[in-house]
């Protein structure tokens, strides 16, 4: 396997292999309970945050065919819901409903274009998979701006093909994800020292300065799905 496919491969890895879950509590499945009475009420907030609880277990037990209709019935408001819709399409849990990649990609990239830093990053792949490279670039790179560490692989390991390489951008992406990775992947500090030699001055600064400017900080959409437990709270008390 080549080095940055090694590379990106850790990522995803180390992604994998991230803490768990906290532990059930009792405020949880009174969370559970109180969404549950919202979303009864056609509240499409409510309704997405359900689906989330009943799509990961929490404060209930798992039950991916009611979470995925409870996305799709927020979905049309909702784009975080949008996003869920388009993993369930994907195939990201099997026979809960038929793959359809075209709808999948539909609706992953309502979110994308809302801001959502995993959508782009999975836009990307479609796109790749699709063999359209401009657009997978493009969404690699809006997801890597805001700090996604698989889509900076991706894209680090991209610019560093045949087809269309860049290797002074490809190291200042290794540079990035060395910052983004408080114990960066061994795969990535030996490729960092395999390719620096390899650059000019020119090369250098010229990564230096990508890599200065590259971070521009998460979308509000990205906020929203990394604070979801916040974003619970705040809704039950105010209703």
């Amino acid at each position: 396997m080549p080095a940055l496919s090694r590379l990106v491969a850790s990522v995803a890895i180390a992604l994998a292999l991230s803490p768990a879950a906290p532990a059930q509590t009792p405020s949880q499945a009174a969370m559970f309970e109180k969404l549950s009475a919202l979303a009864q009420g056609g509240d499409a907030e409510a309704k997405y945050h359900l689906g989330m609880f009943l799509n990961n277990g929490i404060g209930t037990a798992r039950d991916n065919p009611a979470a995925y209709k409870l996305f799709t019935e927020a979905a049309a408001g909702h784009e975080l819901a949008a996003y869920k819709v388009g993993c369930y399409l994907a195939g990201q849990f099997p026979g809960v409903v038929p793959v359809n990649q075209a709808e999948a990609l539909k609706f992953k990239l309502r979110a994308a274009e809302a801001g959502y830093a995993l959508a782009q990053q999975d836009v990307g792949v479609i796109y790749r998979k699709q063999q359209d490279p401009q657009n997978a670039t493009l969404w690699w790179e809006r997801a890597s701006r805001q700090g996604e560490v698989q889509a900076t692989a991706l894209l680090a390991h991209h610019l560093s093909g045949d087809a269309s390489p860049d290797l002074a951008k490809s190291y200042a992406l290794m540079l990035v994800l060395k910052q983004l990775t408080p114990k960066p992947p061994q795969e990535l500090l030996a490729q960092i020292a395999k390719v620096e030699p390899q650059l000019t001055a020119d090369d250098k600064a010229k990564a230096e300065a990508i890599r200065a400017t590259w971070l521009t900080g998460k979308s509000p959409l990205t906020v929203q799905a990394d604070t979801v437990m916040k974003r619970v709270q705040t809704l039950l008390a105010s209703r």
